[in-house]
């Protein structure tokens, strides 16, 4: 009776979760309410949405595409939709009257439903992330600016910070460039080659349509609602950059207030000064009633600003490249200029931009003193520039609403696509590049990857720690990187189908209910337009990834096994299994795969008879892992780490910077008079390291008159309990535990002899690498180091704890009697190899020749 209440009880939450999170989260319900007008809502082919910078003023890009759509009788038919927070300016003002034009607020119930109404969709920065792009619509990207400062992947700070920048990119089915040099650096730091299906029209920015032509007088007058003007005296605009992060914002004020007041003292008399921060930046200072006066209100459209502008003050930001069409005098103010620098980083050497680089208030003053002396110097410059950089100005904005509203593509010879037709594309999860053997499988693998043939896109989560945020920096430099952002987009009813996914795994029941609609539509609010030809999901521990790849409309699907995965289903970690209901889920999704890829024959086979209730023999093929050979060598013979001596003893010293200190860790190195076992592998149950420490505890209590030292390699959960081992057993003297490195080849290869002491592997990578060492082995006779070491390339113990302890006395024996184990052993052919193993590869996950 009370399993019957409780079963009923949980059934209830269930149901009821939803319900409630709808109510209490507002990002949940926006997602909710998004979906429902997805599904819900028809195209209308006459409706046109527009926003910029996330619904914080009509300027930019898209204001003056509007100003010519709404003002030409030929598009009078047209609905004209503004995502705008703040309706209180002039702009909106202007166009409150207009039957046709209307305004909503970003998130709103309005905003959602034009969002999936509207047939055409212009945006100068990023849709939300639950925004996803319906078949009919076109989605026009302008952008906003020339980058100087470096975009995308290119950026120093969090890995994949981007991420909805990019994913914009990849919905959209035109990207606005002004010059060849912005097309190339907004393509390249955003992973777009290959990938994206739409065209770039580089037919210069309309809104420098907007400086050439706007009516000075009457702009003036909008203007002296925010601020005053005198209107005998020039103008001097100081328009700086944001500092920090994409999404963290540096706040900087009192640095802008004491910059503003000294140039505001120092500047010549008949010049004004006036303030126009980025948009970022500006709701940091629009209740500062010291800086208010000389702002510029976010509202005001930059480019209408520039018309009336006699002298630009500027750092980093790319307002001067759109101010260069006036051929007025340009200053740069880099007061922290080394800094911003090495933080940010540049696509320019800014010391060849056309004006002078000025580092303090005296310095600008005094050039805007001898302004026609500075601008004759840099004439010669500004001209080249210019040629480079502004495409054209004056008439762009007709030209692309040509292109985009009455289809001239083909009469412009500034339309092209990027997209690579001769090669497929591979989508991959990778298993969020943690320190482990999965981790090393993928980056070797992408190492030996053929660019030519493959466009390769690893796609994994959207925030990284320290550890994975270094692994993702050993990818090969041509592998295409797309971060995950937002949620899925869910109604109710496909709330409760992903519920049951997550809880039954992909039952005949379920199957029913058509749960391959959701995965399919999240996979293009991720990839947008991309086209993907296979699909690999390479950790195969993850329910997520594995419904991603597996529920997809892809071409051909693979799934990965780099273990005996029903024993992975047995790990327990404190007393808790640690896979087994994700890995019941991961199972049931085999039968949507062509293939389930194990790493080893011996690994295969296990599979196979273990898994039978889940996938068919047929099904499940081997393909070994390959190896970064080059790395592997380079990495044994130059540790990159200072090597100090202390006591007579040598160290390899890791430095490890964190906040307000520096932490310094010294592992000892193996010494010519010891024996050194090393070991290497996540501090976990099925690596076993527990049985290595006893059986090497044996050795030492037996050979007590030996110098012999044990290395372990890694980190993990069971770090405490084998220190506490250690103790117990009192050699702690003889047990070096060095934590994860970097570079851990180094030490393997100062060492005599790698142990592995695990219970179940699929192919450790761990012991190919140590073969290109030539390096004697032990490892515990499993499936996995058995398909590795069989055929005589090492000693394989029987895996118990005598077995191992026989073995590595063996070793011992040896090197007191002064014998190079090595010699009885295969000397192993890596080159071979490894071209073995990346043909395994083309062959059954790329099904090379079926196509």
């Amino acid at each position: 009776m009370k399993k019957t209440i409780k079963i009923a009880k949980r059934k209830v939450k269930f149901l009821l979760k939803p319900i409630k999170t709808y109510s209490n989260n507002k990002n949940f319900k926006r997602t909710v309410d998004y979906t429902r007008s997805f599904k819900k809502n028809k195209i209308d082919p006459h409706i046109i949405f527009y926003e910029s910078y996330h619904g914080k003023a009509m300027n930019d890009n898209p204001y003056a595409i509007f100003k010519l759509l709404v003002n030409d009788e030929k598009y009078k038919h047209f609905t004209h939709v503004w995502a705008l927070n703040d309706q209180d300016n002039p702009y909106a003002a202007q166009y409150k009257t207009y039957k046709n034009v209307k305004f909503v607020e970003v998130h709103s119930r309005e905003y959602i439903k034009y969002l999936t109404k509207a047939k055409y969709l212009i945006n100068n920065v990023t849709f939300p992330t639950y925004f996803q792009k319906k078949e009919g619509q076109i989605y026009m990207n302008t952008w906003h600016g020339t980058p100087l400062k470096t975009l995308g992947k290119d950026m120093e700070g969090p890995i994949g910070q981007h991420k909805n920048i990019q994913r914009n990119f990849l919905h959209s089915d035109y990207i606005l460039s002004p010059n060849p040099f912005t097309s190339e650096k907004l393509i390249d730091s955003h992973d777009l080659k290959g990938l994206y299906c739409g065209r770039i029209i580089e037919e210069g920015y309309p809104r420098m349509d907007l400086t050439i032509h706007t009516n000075k007088e009457g702009f003036r007058k909008t203007l002296e609602q925010f601020i005053e003007l005198d209107p005998n005296k020039k103008i001097v605009l100081y328009a700086p950059t944001w500092r920090g992060e994409v999404g963290s914002v540096a706040n900087i004020n009192e640095e802008l207030f004491k910059h503003i007041s000294e140039l505001n003292e120092k500047i010549p008399n008949d010049y004004q000064l006036i303030l126009k921060v980025h948009t970022l930046l500006y709701k940091y200072i629009k209740h500062d009633e010291k800086l208010m006066n000389k702002c510029i209100p976010d509202c005001i459209d930059t480019n209408e600003l520039l018309s009336i502008v006699d002298i630009l003050i500027t750092d980093y930001s790319s307002i001067f490249f759109d101010y260069m069409a006036t051929n007025k005098p340009i200053l740069f103010f880099m007061y922290d200029k080394h800094q911003y620098l090495k933080k940010r980083g540049m696509y320019l050497d800014v010391d060849t931009l056309a004006g002078p680089i000025c580092e303090t208030t005296d310095e600008i003053a005094q050039s805007i003193k001898h302004i026609e002396s500075v601008q004759k110097k840099y004439q010669t410059v500004y001209q080249e520039m210019n040629h480079l950089y502004i495409k054209r100005a004056g008439d762009s904005t007709q030209r692309i609403v040509d292109i985009v509203f009455n289809g001239k593509q083909e009469e412009s010879d500034c339309v092209f696509d990027v997209k690579e037709p001769h090669k497929k594309n591979i989508l991959i999860y990778s298993g969020g590049f943690l320190n482990n053997g999965i981790t090393s499988s993928v980056i070797n693998l992408l190492n030996n990857m053929d660019y030519e043939k493959y466009n390769v896109v690893v796609v994994d989560k959207g925030n990284y720690d320290e550890e994975s945020s270094y692994n993702i920096s050993r990818l090969n430099s041509k592998t295409k990187c797309i971060y995950r952002v937002g949620s899925m987009n869910l109604t109710i009813n496909d709330w409760y189908v992903n519920g049951l996914l997550n809880r039954r795994g992909y039952t005949k029941e379920l199957a029913k209910r058509n749960p391959e609609k959701i995965f399919q539509r999240e996979i293009q609010r991720l990839l947008g337009d991309s086209k993907i030809d296979i699909a690999i999901d390479f950790s195969g521990y993850v329910p997520f990834w594995t419904m991603i790849m597996a529920l997809g409309n892809f071409s051909k699907k693979t799934i990965y096994q780099h273990n005996d995965m029903f024993a992975e289903t047995e790990k327990k970690i404190n007393g808790k299994y640690k896979h087994k209901r994700k890995l019941k889920i991961v199972f049931s999704l085999y039968k949507r795969f062509d293939k389930v890829v194990s790493v080893a024959k011996h690994t295969r086979d296990l599979n196979s008879n273990n898994l039978l209730d889940y996938v068919s023999p047929e099904k499940m093929v081997y393909v070994h892992n390959s190896l970064n050979v080059d790395k592997i060598i380079d990495s044994a013979k130059n540790p990159d780490l200072t090597i100090e001596r202390f006591d007579g003893q040598d160290y390899l010293v890791e430095k490890e910077q964190i906040p307000g200190m520096i932490r310094i860790k010294g592992i000892r190195l193996p010494k010519q008079n010891e024996i050194n076992f090393v070991n290497m592998g996540r501090l976990s149950p099925e690596k076993d390291q527990e049985k290595l420490i006893k059986a090497f505890s044996s050795l030492i209590d037996k050979y007590k008159n030996l110098h012999m030292k044990l290395y372990i390699i890694g980190d993990g959960v069971l770090k405490q309990s084998l220190h506490e081992l250690v103790q117990s057993l009192g050699i702690e003297q003889n047990i070096i535990f060095t934590g994860q490195m970097k570079n851990p080849f180094y030490l393997i290869n100062k060492a005599d002899c790698f142990v592995l002491s695990s219970n179940h592997e699929g192919q450790p990578m761990v012991l190919l690498e140590t073969l290109v060492l030539n390096k004697p082995i032990i490892a515990t006779d499993i499936a996995g180091s058995r398909s590795i070491l069989e055929d005589g390339y090492g000693t394989l113990a029987e895996n118990n704890l005598e077995g191992l302890q026989t073995a590595m006395e063996k070793f011992v024996i040896f090197k007191m009697e002064d014998q190079q184990m090595t010699s009885d052993f295969k000397k192993f052919d890596y080159v071979n190899y490894n071209a073995k193993a990346m043909q395994m590869f083309y062959q059954e996950v790329c099904f090379e020749g079926v196509y």
